[in-house]
């Protein structure tokens, strides 16, 4: 059986702070959130196309984060961690077959999660 992977980069600015880690991100801070979403799919239409990327790209523009504060958002601290779980929990509910959800905190920090 044929599959492909799809990725999709989406960028967003948020403010969060982790009040009970033991560092300076304790304090309120932002980031220009860089996201990677990867969807699985098993056939292409006549066209040779699956998922449109920029249905993909809206998917994520829908969950409204952007210049958000992410304490307020998400349900649980707003590490990269759980932004990442947090992303890819609310593409599944939307009936994608999400692979990984990749979240850069910055140029050389990001966190994956799958299941």
């Amino acid at each position: 059986m044929s599959k492909w992977i799809l990725t999709v980069k989406y960028e967003f600015d948020a403010a969060h702070r982790l009040p009970d880690f033991p560092g300076p991100c304790r304090n309120l801070h932002g980031h220009r959130w860089i996201v990677e979403l990867e969807v699985e799919v098993s056939k292409v239409d006549k066209s040779g196309v699956s998922i449109d990327f920029g249905v993909l790209k809206n998917e994520l523009k829908s969950l409204n984060l952007d210049h958000t504060y992410l304490n307020d958002v998400l349900p649980y601290p707003p590490s990269a961690e759980n932004i990442a779980r947090y992303i890819y929990e609310k593409i599944k509910e939307k009936g994608y077959n999400v692979v990984s959800v990749k979240v850069w905190e910055t140029s050389k920090y990001a966190a994956k999660y799958m299941e």
